[in-house]
């Protein structure tokens, strides 16, 4: 049998651990937990019952998607059109490894760019011809 006085103290524990979790100060864009996250946070008593979550666990599932959400708006892909192959002039059909924008802003993520300086991104095709056996 359960104790009663023990069932108040876990309604008033979780009533508090929902007002915590409420006034939390994360930025609204962070409230976006899946229900996975929320379970496997999940902390049960020992009967096996449900008593709340874990406080620490959901802040550092918010933390890393917050992490996630920076990297994405930082960083953006290069362009579906960048599938051509780097010129002969670029490093010898290589491509050069990175490129900088005289305008300060961050290139495109790529392998490789046909300039070094303001460089669009490309598809390394470096060809090099050898004499082969006779």
């Amino acid at each position: 049998m359960r104790n009663p006085a023990g069932t108040a103290t876990t309604a008033a524990a979780l009533a508090l651990g929902s007002i915590i979790l409420a006034s939390a100060s994360t930025p609204a864009a962070a409230q976006n937990l899946s229900q996975g996250d929320y379970e496997q946070c999940s902390v049960y008593d020992r009967d096996g019952e449900f008593a709340g979550y874990d406080s620490v666990c959901l802040e550092r599932k918010r933390t890393a998607l917050l992490r996630l959400q920076d990297r994405q708006q930082r960083y953006q892909p290069a362009p579906a059109s960048s599938s051509i192959y780097c010129p002969q002039w670029a490093n010898l059909g290589a491509g050069y490894p990175t490129t900088w924008r005289s305008d300060g802003s961050l290139p495109p993520v790529s392998t490789a760019y046909d300039a070094p300086v303001d460089g669009n991104p490309c598809v390394p095709n470096q060809v090099i011809y050898t004499r082969g056996l006779p």
